[in-house]
């Protein structure tokens, strides 16, 4: 463990982690569960997208899609969206076949999601973070809105995208539409943004910051080299990964109280993608591959 874990100043909760299952996956780049079902789709360094079932096993969905950045399954159990670091988009079937593609010109700070008809990209273009709003009719832009700096997008629970900055007073949370609505004057945190759920996540290279999506101020807790996390759909637990391959699982009602998870060390290098399934069943990560993990209350 880092210096920063073992500060006797802070008290410690076991992570009650057991691994259950190492799938035959290589380098998963990203990672998702299918919507109400215990079954994951990974993205691989390779290009290849594999649909994982922890009783059944595995099975590859599609081949040369490119690295995969950013993954996200539709509602409809029937769709992924698939955004490469090569310039490329796309939106294919989980049964096999690719629907729509397309181009992007995105050089980091990437994400995207689906909004009910429409697919929504962002990412930093040279110059300018930007994001896309895609028709899921035909693939077709339907709208291109250039964003602030770090800024992040997310879904309500009612379904309506929203963006999300991180400022000295808070995270600020406004309607998509409304972009030029973040105050001018407050410039924006060093957080790496990442929705999850009706939570947002915030990195740095010392910690992490939780906030719900009305904003404000966050509950915050102090662990070096975070890579990955998510938030149970209960919104009891804090799936987290490093840069050094630990994972943890923290309670979420212990992050004020300075109680910090011990870290397992897992794999050989920064764990890439932690997520939960939507049931709350397993909590899966990959690195340099991909195991599931699941926890005693």
């Amino acid at each position: 463990m880092s210096r920063e874990v073992t500060e006797a100043h802070y008290l410690h909760e076991r992570s009650g982690l057991e691994a259950v299952l190492r799938a035959p996956v290589k380098h998963p780049t990203a990672l998702r569960w299918i919507p109400q079902r215990e079954e994951l789709v990974a993205a691989t360094r390779e290009g290849q997208l594999i649909h994982v079932d922890p009783i059944l096993g595995t099975r590859v969905i599609a081949e040369e899609i490119g690295e995969t950045a950013v993954l996200d399954i539709h509602s409809d159990r029937q769709r992924y969206l698939a955004v490469s670091r090569t310039g490329v988009w796309r939106i294919g079937s989980l049964g096999g076949g690719n629907l729509l593609e397309g181009e992007h010109a995105f050089v980091g700070g990437m994400d995207g999601f689906f909004a009910a008809n429409h697919a929504v990209l962002v990412g930093d273009e040279h110059g300018a973070r930007v994001m896309m709003i895609l028709s899921l009719g035909d693939g077709s832009s339907t709208g291109r809105v250039r964003l602030p700096p770090r800024v992040a997008a997310t879904l309500s629970p009612s379904g309506r995208p929203l963006l999300c900055r991180s400022t000295a007073a808070g995270l600020k949370v406004i309607p998509l539409g409304r972009s030029h609505s973040f105050p001018k004057e407050l410039e924006s945190t060093a957080h790496r943004l990442r929705a999850s759920g009706e939570f947002v996540l915030g990195f740095t290279s010392t910690g992490i910051c939780v906030w719900g999506q009305e904003g404000g101020v966050s509950r915050s807790m102090r662990l070096p080299d975070l890579t990955a996390g998510d938030i149970s759909s209960d919104g009891r637990y804090l799936g987290l990964g490093t840069r050094n391959g630990a994972v943890a699982l923290a309670r979420m009602d212990r992050i004020e109280k300075r109680i910090r998870p011990d870290l397992v060390r897992a794999f050989n290098g920064p764990v890439t993608s932690v997520v939960f399934s939507e049931r709350g069943r397993w909590l899966a990560t990959g690195a340099e591959g991909l195991r599931l993990w699941s926890w005693e209350d």
